[in-house]
C-alpha cells in the first residue's frame, strides 16, 4: 500500500486530495497534516510514507522553508509542492531546494493523479508551462562530475533508482525493509550533494552510472 501525506492548513484541500487519490488508486492511504511541525512528527512516527504533498504557504513556514526543513530530516522521502502560485521562479526555487515535483492547485484533478503516479515511480512532475520555458538549468546535477563513492548495497540501490524503481519496489527487489532502503537513499543523496531524488538520478546519469 502506498502512503501519501498531504501537508496543507486548509481542511477542504486535505479532504479533497484524500478523496481524489484514495478514489483513484486501489491501494493507497492518504494522511493529513496542517503544519510542517505536524508533518515532521508524523514522519518520525511513520516510516512508510512514500510521498509528501506540501503547500508552500503554511502557518509555520513560508517560501521554501518548510521543504528545506523536511528534506533536512527526511532526504529520502519524495516531496512535491502543491501551490496556488504558478510562477516559474517559484518552481525553480522549489527544485533547487530539493522538491521532486510541483503541482499547481489550479490544475485539473487528473493532473494531480498523474503527478502522484509519476513521482511514486521515481520520476519528476512539473507544469507544462514550466517545461516549455528554458529551465533546463533547474534540473541539472548539483555537483560537478566526480567519482561516486558508495558501498556495494548503496550501488545496488542507486542502480535501481536510476531504473525508475520506488523505495518500496527497491525494498522488494533487494529483500530489505523500506526503512533500510530510505537509509541507503539518504546516504546516496548525501554523497551526491543533494536532497532531491531526481537530481541524484540526474547526477548519476551524468556520471554514466551504473559503471560497466
Amino acid at each position: 500500500m502506498s502512503v501519501i501525506l498531504i501537508v496543507d492548513d486548509h481542511h477542504l484541500i486535505r479532504t479533497g486530495v484524500k478523496n481524489l487519490l484514495e478514489g483513484s488508486f486501489a491501494d493507497m492511504r492518504v494522511e493529513g497534516a496542517e503544519t510542517v511541525a505536524t508533518a515532521l512528527s508524523f514522519l518520525q512516527r511513520h516510516t512508510d510514507v512514500d510521498l509528501v504533498l506540501m503547500d508552500i504557504k503554511l502557518p509555520d513556514a513560508s517560501a521554501m522553508d518548510g521543504l528545506t526543513r523536511l528534506k533536512q530530516v527526511h532526504p529520502a522521502t519524495p516531496v512535491a509542492m502543491i501551490s496556488g502560485i504558478e510562477d516559474n521562479d517559484v518552481i525553480s526555487a522549489a527544485l533547487s531546494s530539493g522538491a521532486d515535483g510541483f503541482v499547481p492547485k489550479s490544475a485539473d484533478p487528473q493532473i494531480l493523479v498523474n503527478a502522484v503516479s509519476l513521482i511514486l515511480q521515481g520520476e519528476i512532475f512539473l507544469p507544462r508551462s514550466f517545461l516549455k520555458a528554458d529551465r533546463s538549468d533547474a534540473l541539472q546535477p548539483s555537483l560537478p562530475i566526480q567519482e561516486i563513492k558508495l558501498t556495494d548495497r548503496q550501488s545496488d540501490v542507486l542502480t535501481l533508482m536510476c531504473a525508475g524503481l520506488s523505495n518500496k519496489e527497491i525494498a522488494r527487489k533487494l529483500d530489505l525493509s523500506e526503512s533500510t532502503i530510505k537509509t541507503h537513499v539518504s546516504a546516496i543523496l548525501k554523497e551526491l550533494g543533494t536532497t532531491s531524488r531526481t537530481k541524484a538520478i540526474a547526477q548519476a546519469n551524468a556520471l554514466g552510472w551504473p559503471a560497466v
